[in-house]
């Protein structure tokens, strides 16, 4: 059970709350990263296929993959380009999520992001706790507060 803040907590909460500037993040330094991650799995995707037709490795794949393969080659760099992708967002999913919470402070209407009544903002929570914890662990605890911490009319300073 969560404890009651101090009058001292609710009077600079409320502050922060009500007073801070809306600050949006450079949209620029949203969409440049994932571009650069997409190019470089493209090019990745691109080398893997090349050096895998070097070394032949097609010829030891079982018959029906070899027909398929041989039938749509873009079919398989395709395939190949999503495997890298997958492989890529799981070491980079804590930024991805990152960036999805920065896309959500730029767009958002200044009616909902001034909503929480606490200090740091749900998105500002949900960034320290991701980049603090980990993006599973983070999720969690941002979940967490955004859907039960974050009730009620109680001005109140919360860190990850």
């Amino acid at each position: 059970m969560q404890q009651m803040p101090t009058e001292w907590e609710q009077d600079v909460a409320e502050i922060y709350v009500n007073y801070r500037s809306i600050s949006r993040p450079n949209i620029i330094n949203i969409f440049i990263p994932f571009f650069v991650f997409l190019v470089a799995t493209c090019l990745f995707t691109l080398l893997i296929h090349c050096v895998l037709m070097t070394v032949g490795i097609f010829e030891y794949l079982p018959s029906r993959v070899q027909g398929i393969y041989n039938l749509h080659p873009f079919l398989s760099i395709v395939i190949l380009f999503a495997i890298v992708i997958f492989i890529g967002m799981l070491f980079c999913f804590k930024y991805a999520v990152i960036g999805v919470i920065k896309l959500y402070q730029y767009y958002a209407p200044e009616e909902i992001r001034r909503r929480c009544l606490f200090m740091p903002t749900c998105s500002e929570y949900a960034i320290m706790a991701i980049r603090k914890f980990g993006s599973v662990i983070g999720l969690y605890k941002s979940y967490y507060r955004l859907f039960y911490r974050c009730r009620g009319n109680i001005y109140m300073i919360d860190y990850p």
